[in-house]
């Protein structure tokens, strides 16, 4: 009799192992599957980043001109897409004798400029081109050598987001970018910058920037804000 309760004794003990390491082999393999459900996504590359950004700002310069004839034909008597192929393509470093070789926050500036009597389409995207490379640390559109300041890609989405303002407030017409524009020609304008900004803000989050309560406060609501230099 007592070798038959001290079998059965055994029995249920090696039974409570038995299932007290399957239920902790359960719960270390519920762990890892949460792990793995919660790995953060792989960064992508910078320069796969900046060739979309590069897209998107093609497809604005060709909005533009579509309803800015006059300022196409300021620059050159090609196509517009002629002429935006020469701007990203050509061997110029996005230093253009036509604005005085003005980039960044200078050529933006210079696009908006009352007293500027020139094509203000191609100062715009020079100036948003050339301020997006120093943003995400490219010594050009194809090379990105530098450290990335994450406040620095949040600045410039903040300098597109004025730029779009300015861009869509049919309101101001000294900046006569919009005055022979469609509503449908503004809006694809407003889609297009609108995923530049988003893109660039995703990424200065992706990479660590927390908006401070301060910066949250301050948002841009109008069109004569200042550009943000960095």
């Amino acid at each position: 009799m007592a070798i038959r309760c001290l079998t059965v004794l055994i029995t249920l003990c090696l039974t409570s192992q038995a299932c007290l390491s399957a239920e902790q082999t359960k719960q270390q393999n519920t762990t890892k599957k949460a792990k793995a459900q919660h790995v953060t996504p792989a960064i992508p590359k910078v320069s796969e980043v900046f060739k979309i950004q590069t897209d998107d700002l093609r497809q604005l310069m060709l909005q533009l001109y579509q309803c800015n004839q006059k300022d196409l034909l300021k620059s050159t008597k090609v196509s517009a897409e002629e002429l935006t192929q020469w701007v990203f393509e050509g061997p110029f470093g996005w230093k253009f004798d036509a604005i005085r070789q003005a980039q960044s926050i200078d050529a933006l500036s210079l696009s908006f400029s009352p007293e500027y009597q020139g094509d203000r389409v191609l100062p715009l995207i020079t100036g948003l081109h050339t301020m997006l490379v120093q943003a995400y640390g490219g010594e050009n559109e194809f090379t990105f050598t530098q450290k990335i300041l994450p406040k620095n890609l949040y600045d410039a989405a903040r300098n597109i987001e004025i730029t779009r303002q300015k861009l869509i407030n049919t309101s101001n017409d000294t900046h006569h970018f919009h005055a022979n524009c469609t509503s449908k020609q503004i809006n694809e304008i407003d889609n297009t910058l609108t995923n530049i900004i988003k893109r660039t803000d995703h990424y200065a989050h992706s990479i660590g920037y927390t908006l401070s309560t301060k910066e949250s406060a301050v948002y841009l609501d109008s069109s004569t804000s200042e550009f943000i230099r960095f």
